[in-house]
């Protein structure tokens, strides 16, 4: 298959966009796979146009700036350059009709002029293009902000239960300390009342004992005495 000669291969591409020839590769086997088609000689060796290179370019954007997956932001350029696609192709069948009728009656010496309406038409396109997705990088944006909200407001969220759920735990921890100190304390107080109550029964038979012995010697000193 001939090559064009406004093409260039991946070490050319890659220079350009200053990263690595892998990364050339693996981000195109990923636009393949989203329907793009690049130009590829009889080794199937792919060679690139600037209408590529703009492609690669939003592409690289959209990982390395952005942070989107690799596949993701694949479909986002692609979408973005189907649109603008869409669009070019009708701008370009009128401009084709005009440079038509031009033909038949403007002389050849104003052809040149031709040319440069045809590259400043090239130019709106790509700054058309590039627009497009900028927006819709933009929308992902907005996407992406809101899932990060919503996640933070989870772990947020998260976080108030975890504080909550500490805060009960050492309530509960608390509570059953009292208990467990009020029930000593009741126990010990037990153990002292018996203690004494005791106490209070052995001084009470010591005194009975004591009075009974009394009333014994009473007796036998007034028997004796008699």
């Amino acid at each position: 298959m001939d090559i064009k000669q406004d093409t260039i291969n991946a070490e050319e591409m890659a220079k350009r966009l200053n990263t690595t020839s892998s990364n050339i590769r693996k981000w195109c086997i990923e636009l393949e796979k989203h329907g793009y088609e690049f130009v590829k000689d009889n080794r199937k060796k792919r060679y690139y146009s600037v209408t590529d290179q703009t492609l690669l370019s939003n592409l690289k954007y959209a990982i390395q700036e952005k942070k989107l997956s690799l596949e993701i932001a694949a479909m986002t350029v692609i979408k973005g350059f189907d649109r603008n696609r869409s669009s070019s192709s009708t701008q370009e069948e009128h401009l084709k009709k005009e440079e038509n009728n031009r033909e038949l009656s403007v002389p050849q010496e104003h052809n040149n002029l031709t040319t440069d309406a045809v590259l400043n038409t090239m130019k709106e396109q790509f700054e058309q293009q590039q627009s497009i997705n900028d927006k819709l990088l933009e929308m992902l944006d907005y996407y992406k902000d809101a899932l990060q909200a919503s996640e933070d407001k989870r772990r947020t969220e998260q976080e108030h239960m975890s504080k909550q759920l500490k805060e009960l735990e050492e309530r509960l921890a608390d509570k059953i300390s009292q208990q467990i100190n009020n029930r000593d304390k009741e126990m010990m107080e037990y153990i002292r009342s018996s203690q004494q109550q005791q106490k209070e029964q052995l001084l009470e038979i010591a005194a009975t004992q004591q009075s009974e012995e009394e009333q014994k010697k009473g007796f036998f000193a007034r028997l004796l005495g008699k």
